[in-house]
């Protein structure tokens, strides 16, 4: 079993070239959206503040009983208290590398953030054949095989157990995780991951639920059209769940446009849904690195509005924290987003559009 570890001291966080920097003192928000939230926010909560800063450890776990290797990232806060843990499942042909502003800022709010990166979807799906069309077919073949489908939720569990297993062993790291509050995230194919954890039926009607995954944040989910109806793909998912998705997120490889992102939302009967809808934000969004403005609006400050809506979306169902709840249902939320994006919500299983 081979393990590396490395210790980075993560100072400033820079999203994008586009987006402005974020200290532990200050968060950057459109000015509307800042004058809005302050207005309309009805508790003390004001949405997430990075307290911290973010260290990260490098490692690879193995799985003997698959036969499996399971890099991971692990971004955590220059603290000692104990923090809620969020996995995260990155996206197809993506490595543990990816999404890292998201594990950065976490880490930077109180949070251990376990970056996951899959073997046999990950980058080195999308290696080895230059040709665009020939990298598509290949990472296709990649999203549509049984096995990626069934190893991914599976490595998630994996790395709960041996998160679990560091505690056991007087790790370091392990005294910081408070393994009763657990929650799951992912981009893409890593965003059907971490539903199919929280209880949506998987394509071959496959079923891999984690009851310690507490709640979920889902970007850019694909949807199973065809495959499993979605009455059922959906119907026992039970826990509060922030789904986002963007007005120009079109699959780059499999079937599902953007309109449809938005569909496990529609049929997901938990406690309590979100849906954002970035206005201008394609597929490509989500994963950090800068992109060229789309819509009148940046890549980074797509990324900022994420990151952020996520970490409070935790403080809510994670750390418990009534008025981050409170300021995600009331209008806080969608102070925040400003001109930049659609909220829905269904709170306590009753709709209602925001």
């Amino acid at each position: 079993m081979e393990i590396r570890f490395a210790t980075i001291l993560l100072t400033v966080l820079s999203i994008a070239t586009a987006a402005p920097l974020w200290a532990a003192e200050s968060r950057s928000v459109p000015a509307a959206s800042q004058s809005r939230a302050g207005i309309i926010s009805p508790t003390h909560y004001a949405g997430p503040v990075p307290r911290y800063t973010a260290l990260v450890r490098e490692l690879t776990w193995y799985d003997p009983a698959r036969n499996r290797p399971l890099p991971a990232l692990i971004y955590y806060p220059s603290s000692d208290l104990r923090c809620p843990v969020v996995l995260f499942s990155t996206g197809l042909g993506r490595s543990r590398d990816d999404c890292a502003y998201l594990g950065r800022f976490w880490a930077s709010c109180g949070y251990v953030a376990v970056f996951l990166q899959h073997k046999g979807s990950d980058e080195a799906a999308r290696q080895g054949a230059v040709r665009p069309k020939k990298q598509k077919n290949h990472l296709r073949m990649a999203f549509d095989n049984p096995e990626n489908i069934r190893d991914r939720p599976r490595d998630v569990i994996f790395a709960i157990n041996r998160l679990g297993q560091m505690k056991r062993n007087a790790d370091p790291l392990g005294d910081r995780l408070d393994l009763e509050r657990i929650g799951a995230s992912g981009h893409d194919f890593g965003a059907q991951t971490v539903l199919a954890l929280a209880g949506q039926v998987l394509p071959g009607d496959i079923m891999i639920v984690d009851p310690r995954v507490k709640a979920v944040v889902a970007m850019s989910p694909p949807v199973p059209l065809g495959q499993v109806p979605l009455r059922v793909a959906y119907a026992d998912i039970h826990v509060p769940c922030l789904h986002i998705t963007g007005t120009a997120d079109n699959s780059i490889v499999a079937t599902t446009q953007a309109s449809q992102r938005r569909l496990p939302f529609d049929y997901t009967q938990g406690p309590d849904e979100y849906l954002i809808v970035l206005r201008g934000a394609d597929h490509r969004t989500y994963s950090g690195h800068p992109f060229p403005r789309r819509n009148g609006w940046a890549d980074g400050v797509f990324q900022q509005l994420i990151a952020q809506s996520s970490t409070a979306f935790w403080d809510a169902y994670l750390k418990g924290d009534t008025d981050a709840k409170r300021w995600l249902s009331d209008g806080g939320l969608g102070g925040l987003l400003g001109g930049t994006a659609t909220l829905e919500k269904k709170i306590g299983r009753q709709p209602s559009d925001r």
